[in-house]
């Protein structure tokens, strides 16, 4: 029996989707090829077909990237894709980000999004936008006269006590101890 997950990539498959390019790859057991959702081979057999979240996965398990479709050929530079990644977050860090959103915009699972970017940067991609956030809100503290609660909503966190917690967390001290200059 197929999960949601499983259904919404089959049908995917069927329907030759290029919306899901990049968020996963399927691979033919009895051809021993792995595709993209949006391949116009014939539709293989449901029972015959896994998914991978990568390319480079389906490959390791013995697949050959189908010479159609060419599923290798999609982003698979891991700067490019870090880099896509960085300038979207520094864009949308202030937005409700999330993981599924910025995998999407960047056109790689996020399974595979997550590894790539911590292995890079030593951070979650979401740990570095709550760095940005936090060092754009050290910045208002100091420059702006905004209470501690228009800082927090401004910068996309979901109330003041979970922006103080993350703040004091991350530079030692209280929101309002460090406007005065403060340490705690």
């Amino acid at each position: 029996m197929y999960s949601l997950n499983d259904r919404v990539m089959w049908n995917a498959v069927k329907v030759c989707d290029h919306n899901f390019d990049g968020v996963f790859i399927y691979a033919v057991k009895s051809t021993r090829i792995c595709c993209k959702p949006s391949c116009k081979s014939k539709t293989p057999l449901k029972e015959n077909i896994s998914f991978y979240p990568t390319v480079s996965l389906a490959i390791n398990d013995g697949y050959r990237p189908c010479k159609r479709c060419r599923p290798e050929l999609l982003l698979s530079n891991e700067d490019e894709i870090i880099s896509i990644a960085n300038q979207f977050i520094e864009k949308e860090y202030r937005s409700n980000l999330t993981l599924d959103r910025l995998a999407h915009e960047v056109g790689v699972s996020k399974f595979h999004l997550q590894r790539l970017y911590k292995k890079a940067t030593g951070l979650s991609p979401l740990e570095y936008a709550t760095n940005l956030k936090l060092k754009e809100a050290a910045k208002l503290l100091l420059t702006t006269n905004q209470s501690i609660t228009e800082i927090a909503y401004h910068l996309g966190f979901k109330s003041s006590a979970h922006f103080s917690s993350l703040f004091r967390q991350h530079l030692n001290s209280t929101p309002s101890a460090y406007r005065k200059g403060e340490s705690v």
